[in-house]
Formats: C-alpha cells, structure tokens, sequence
C-alpha cells in the first residue's frame, strides 16, 4: 500500500510513520522540515520524504499522485491561544482534501479527538466538561474544519482517540465504528502508539472510507443489535 503521511515528524506521526514502513508499506512523508525529518525517520528504502507546506497546492498534489490513502496526523502547539481560540485546521483542511482527492485519493484518514462534534454524545459528564471547556478552542476548530470539508465525506476517516499520552502502547487497540457507540465511560485516555497502530488498521481498508471511527483501549457500550 502506497501511503501519503501529513505530520509524519509528530509525536504520534513518526510512530505511524515507523509502523508503516515496518510492515512494508509504501510511504511518502510530506513535510515542512526535511532535515527533522530525516533525523527522526531515519532512512529507509519505502520511505520518500517530500519537503513542502501545507498551502502549496502544486507540490501536495505531486506528492499525492499515485497514493492509495492519506493520513493525516496534523496537530498545532497546543498554546493557550490555541487552547482559547484555534483556526489551524480550517485554514488548511479544505485545501488539503481538495488537493489530494483531486490528485486520485480515495481514502483519506483524519487524526480527530474524541468529543468533538457529534461524537461528544457518547461522552461521560466529566468528558463534556473537558470537550466543551478545556479544549473547547482546539475542538471547535476541528468541527469547523469537516464543515468545510463535508462535501469530501465519501472519501474521509475520522480516528476520534481519547486523551494521547506519550506512554508505551498496552496493545489490542479497539475500533469501533461511531455510529454503534452508545456510552463510553470516564475520560478515555490512549498511548499515541496504540493510536498509530489503530490508524494503520484503517487505512488497510479501503471500504473505511466515510466512516468515524472510536479508537481507544478501554470499555465501550455498544448500541444493541436491533431486533
């Protein structure tokens, strides 16, 4: 599979970056610091690494041309202005989906978060507190963007995991498709490499594409299966 990775030298997209190129996937790291890039990822010989940003629409789709999925790891600083009040995504997300579905990509993987937009239903009270309060700047920003992007819907994945940390992975990383989500509890929280690794279950399938997906590594009240 041929992979084109946004925020490849983020804490959690190197990681996907690495698990990729370790099962033998094909992949093009496109990146505003090649440099960082190579001292992070390392050489290997699958991995392309692509300088340019994310506004060049030239340089993205040349990149884009003959992938089979894009995913997305993109993150900003999390800064209390952005915490406060964040547009990073709705300036660069519609260009990106535009760029690279026009370019032939089919199957585009969103790194999104739990609780935000519609997923904040399944959400215990102390996970609304922190959607709506403590991240509420980050999150609106991100609701903001798939608006933007709505009519790219067929070919999007959203991965929504709970709080990332930077712990070691604990393995068996669930998937759930949102839609079957009726609670989860407590304030989930998941290693960024059980993340990587839900982000590559994925992307190995391309009938994914248009659907949100519930990533985490805990307990989760499923819908019933209607009678």
């Amino acid at each position: 599979m041929k992979i084109l990775v946004l925020g490849a030298t983020g804490r959690t997209g190197h990681l996907f970056t690495q698990k990729a190129l370790d099962e033998g996937h094909v992949v093009t790291a496109y990146v505003r610091n090649p440099d960082k890039a190579r001292i992070l990822l390392g050489t290997h010989p699958n991995l392309t690494i692509t300088p340019g940003t994310l506004d060049d629409a030239e340089q993205l789709a040349a990149a884009s041309s003959g992938q089979d999925v894009m995913v997305s790891i993109l993150g900003q600083k999390a800064s209390i202005r952005e915490f406060l009040h964040s547009t990073f995504l709705q300036e660069r997300l519609p260009l990106i989906m535009q760029t690279v579905t026009g370019a032939g990509v089919k199957h585009c993987i969103l790194l999104s978060a739990y609780g935000v937009g519609d997923t904040v239903r399944t959400a215990s009270l102390p996970m609304r507190l922190v959607c709506k309060v403590i991240m509420r700047g980050i999150f609106t920003d991100k609701v903001k963007a798939d608006a933007l992007v709505a009519e790219y819907q067929p070919y999007i994945s959203r991965a929504h995991p709970g709080r990332l940390t930077d712990k070691p992975g604990k393995g068996g990383v669930k998937v759930f498709d949102m839609a079957s989500v009726e609670r989860t509890p407590g304030i989930p929280t998941i290693a960024r490499e059980d993340v990587a690794d839900a982000l590559l279950t994925i992307a190995k399938n391309p009938q994914n594409a248009g659907t949100d997906f519930l990533v985490t590594t805990g307990d989760v009240a499923l819908h019933s299966p209607q009678k």
